[in-house]
């Protein structure tokens, strides 16, 4: 059976459900209610692919009268932009705002805001005519003035960059009812911290300054859309101000966004297909590259100066090549509780992830050969999972962190073994050393001189491993299961060891003589 045909956009010439035209008068008062509809219906030309899912939790915060300073932190190509503009644009036809800055990082990048709005007034025929908007007497690229013919008044538009002087703006005696900043930094400003204050002395002092007072107008509002570049810009430092009403869209669905590359689905299926967006992630990790993905697509920040580690130490697997074989390898397991009923609630947003990760010494390298990751698990699932990857890559020993509910996981998983009659040694780790500590000692020595292999699919591994370091608060489950597997699987004589893993002469420093016997 053929699957049903999606329904048509909305526009001037719509049906409603009883065949008849949808009037001029019901399109206007529906867009009211609804920005979407409102988008879709009087500018079809620029919505010409159904919009993401996120769309209207996009438009909610702009629409809301009582957040007065709103942040959208969106991915790359999000259309954040366009959504700005389709916001001024519906703020111009229900008379709400008289003056509109539209701000970008230069004044080539206003401009086009100004220009996209001037050429709606003069080309959109079916919008212009149901508010009634024409040209007014100034009608240049960085400001136009528009004549609204049903409330009778005149709206300024202004376009200016970032460092343009943007105090004391004023139309009519009008000072400006929307701001709009548009992705107000680039890569050079925020590479630099002078660059980056400067910016934020701009955002937070002249322009939000420069807004109309709420008691001159209740529903003025500051609209900034920005993709974050620095963990010391603009944009991170309003997510901490109660001021500001934040919002942050990246490209993975909510549900996935923490799940491995292979199993995160496109926020925007119809733009970015989830096969593109899973490999130009995977080829970023190949590249060494991830940490521009995740800035870029993801809205994740990795500054690389409060790194502990350097993303060029991991070794990536070229495609296509599988995991050795048969080499000494241990399962390391760094387990959680089961989630509680508040947990579950929450839909266990912040609980850990019990993570179980399988490393091989293979010659004088470690290899990533397998992982599990779970968090809304039953005990069981722990069990059943060791003894899976046990069994698959032969392991030599299974190391748990003996603490609190991680003994109980060795007790279970010593029932489990009895009961199959297939036996491995579980080393309990209770030596009180902190995870950082652990993971800090273990793994970086052995990263810092290119000695660990993984693959290109191995991404939760990978972003903690770009994101850890003192000031991280993210998840660093994968890499504690990694450091408990890893301090036993890596002893001194390993540096020793020949191509295929045996110690011989000729890799066996000869024995110095210092002293005859009399």
């Amino acid at each position: 059976m053929n699957a049903p045909s999606p329904p048509p956009k909305a526009s001037a010439s719509t049906a409603n459900q009883a065949g008849a035209p949808i009037t001029i008068n019901e399109l206007v008062k529906l867009g009211a209610v609804d920005t979407e509809f409102f988008a879709q219906a009087f500018f079809p030309k620029t919505f010409r692919q159904p919009s993401p899912p996120f769309a209207r939790a996009l438009w909610d915060p702009m629409d809301d009268p009582t957040k007065r300073l709103v942040s959208l932190m969106c991915f790359r190509g999000s259309s954040k932009t366009t959504r700005c503009r389709v916001f001024a644009a519906k703020r111009i036809s229900y008379g709400v705002s008289r003056t509109i800055l539209l701000i970008g990082s230069s004044q080539p990048d206003a401009i086009r805001s100004v220009q996209w709005i001037r050429n709606q007034v003069e080309r959109n025929k079916p919008w212009a005519n149901a508010f009634k908007l024409t040209p007014g007497k100034k009608w240049e690229e960085t400001q136009i003035e528009i004549e609204h013919g049903v409330f009778g008044h005149t709206v300024w538009v202004l376009g200016a960059g970032i460092s343009s002087s943007l105090r004391g703006i004023n139309f009519d005696d009008y000072r400006p009812d929307l701001i709009v900043i548009d992705d107000p930094q680039t890569d050079e400003m925020a590479a630099s911290q002078e660059q980056r204050e400067k910016l934020e002395n701009l955002v937070l002092g002249a322009v939000k300054n420069s807004l109309a007072p709420v008691t001159d107008e209740p529903n003025a509002k500051l609209v900034m859309a920005i993709t974050p570049q620095h963990k010391e810009d603009i944009s991170q430092r309003v997510l901490v101000d109660s001021e500001w009403t934040c919002r942050v869209f990246p490209c993975w669905t909510r549900e996935t966004i923490d799940l491995p590359v292979s199993k995160q689905m496109s926020a925007w299926e119809e733009r970015f297909p989830t096969p593109t967006l899973r490999s130009d992630k995977e080829n970023a990790v190949r590249r060494n590259k991830l940490s521009i993905f995740a800035r870029e697509m993801e809205c994740r920040l990795t500054t690389l100066e409060s790194s502990l580690f350097r993303p060029s130490w991991l070794r990536i697997r070229e495609p296509g090549i599988e995991p050795p074989r048969g080499c000494y390898a241990i399962l390391g397991i760094d387990p959680v509780p089961p989630p509680s009923e508040r947990q579950m609630a929450k839909g266990l947003e912040g609980k850990d992830y019990e993570a179980q990760y399988v490393w091989g010494r293979h010659g004088s390298d470690y290899h990533l050969l397998d992982w599990r990751r779970n968090r809304g698990h039953e005990p069981n699932w722990s069990v059943a999972t060791a003894m899976e990857l046990a069994f698959r890559w032969r392991i030599a020993r299974i190391v748990v962190d003996a603490v609190a509910y991680q003994r109980v996981l060795k007790w279970m998983l010593e029932q489990a073994m009895k009961m199959r009659g297939t036996y491995y040694v579980v080393e309990p780790v209770a030596d009180g050393m902190k995870k950082y500590a652990r993971i800090a000692n273990v793994v970086a020595g052995l990263a810092s001189e290119g000695r660990l292999v993984v693959g290109a699919g191995d991404t939760p591994f990978i972003e903690q491993f770009e994101q850890y370091g003192p000031l991280y608060s993210g998840f660093d489950d994968d890499l504690d299961a990694s450091a408990l597997a890893l301090q036993f699987l890596h002893t001194p004589m390993v540096d020793r060891l020949g191509p295929d893993g045996e110690l011989t002469d000729w890799n066996v420093e000869d024995l110095q003589l210092v002293q005859r016997c009399p």
